[in-house]
């Protein structure tokens, strides 16, 4: 009963849901919303949180497009910041229609917007779930990883990811969760299902993992200091954990109106532009951690962050070299 609650909540995640019968959709909507002003301050804070996630990730995206030579660990960040630039975009769009209320655009924008949303949501826990799944199996067994890992397996995951994520979820969208075309009850179920069952494996994958790495981190902390990649790799997946899961909950118990709780449906929305806006902040802080330099560049401080000691593509006179170096640029 809780696994079929839980593939629900992960399947109906839909920042633009009907509300309840009382409530608008809009400021200048003809109804009475007792909550507007906490309404426009949420998704004003929503607004700004989601610019500035939007400028970190885009300066990840273009410094790792640009500026730093890519390993299996910095493909999947480029992924991984692509996706949340994405997310944030939508939801830019989607606040700015709100507050602003245009109505002769609201269908296309929700259709857009959360087509946009569950597509980048999926592909976000796929690619922390394979982050995660990655960076443990090279740890517990760092012989057979280092032989046996393939160098074109970050491109055929990523691929993989976003193309089960976009077959899955506009059809659901479109028939389901917009309803632009009825669909049988039978045939919304089942794509809800498939997508569930998809985003409930990946969520399990990732929390097992990251339980499994912060347990070695903490067997072997008297003996050796974390790396840092590991300890980004654990921030990242709590922050996912902390502020991704209870949007979905909220959608979970949405449709239970005696459960529906106003102020932690929009918290929910603006936590969620948290999770995305976050990433590009803790690889700048994690890659700056004990080098206090004050003009030391961007690019640097991500490289330093984004080292993966443990890829089979990477000698480690190389990594050697490009620690001295980064240590001595400036």
């Amino acid at each position: 009963m809780m696994s079929s609650n839980l593939i629900t909540e992960l399947s109906t995640i839909n920042p633009t849901s009907e509300m309840p019968p009382n409530q608008t959709s809009g400021p200048n909507a003809p109804q009475i919303n007792p909550y507007a002003a906490f309404d426009e301050f949420v998704r004003c804070l929503t607004l700004f949180t989601c610019l500035c996630g939007a400028v970190g990730n885009g300066i990840v995206l273009w410094l790792l497009t640009f500026h730093i030579k890519r390993t299996s660990f910095s493909f999947y960040v480029l992924n991984l910041a692509g996706s949340d630039f994405t997310y944030l975009f939508l939801e830019v769009i989607w606040v700015i229609n709100y507050l602003i209320y245009r109505p002769n655009f609201q269908n296309i924008v929700n259709l857009l917007t959360n087509m946009g949303l569950h597509v980048t949501f999926t592909v976000g826990l796929g690619l922390l779930a394979s982050i995660s799944t990655q960076r443990c199996l090279s740890i517990l067994f760092p012989i057979w990883y280092r032989n046996h890992h393939p160098k074109r397996g970050p491109m055929v995951v990523c691929g993989l990811l976003w193309i089960l994520s976009l077959l899955l979820n506009p059809p659901k969208v479109y028939y389901c969760v917009v309803r632009f075309v009825t669909l049988s009850p039978s045939g919304c179920e089942l794509m809800s299902k498939l997508s569930g069952t998809l985003m409930l494996s990946m969520l399990l994958l990732m929390t097992l993992s990251s339980l499994i790495l912060f347990i070695r981190i903490l067997w072997s902390a008297k003996k050796y200091k974390p790396k840092k990649l590991v300890i980004l790799i654990l921030l990242t997946v709590l922050v996912f954990l902390l502020c991704a899961v209870p949007h979905g909950i909220n959608h979970s118990v949405f449709n239970w109106k005696a459960m529906y709780n106003h102020t932690f449906h929009e918290i929910s929305y603006f936590l969620s532009c948290v999770n995305s806006s976050a990433n590009p902040f803790i690889y700048f802080f994690i890659g700056s951690l004990r080098h206090q330099r004050l003009k030391e560049p961007l690019r640097v401080v991500l490289q330093r962050a984004l080292r993966d000691d443990s890829d089979p593509s990477e000698d480690r006179g190389t990594s050697s070299r490009t620690d001295t170096t980064l240590d001595t640029a400036a």
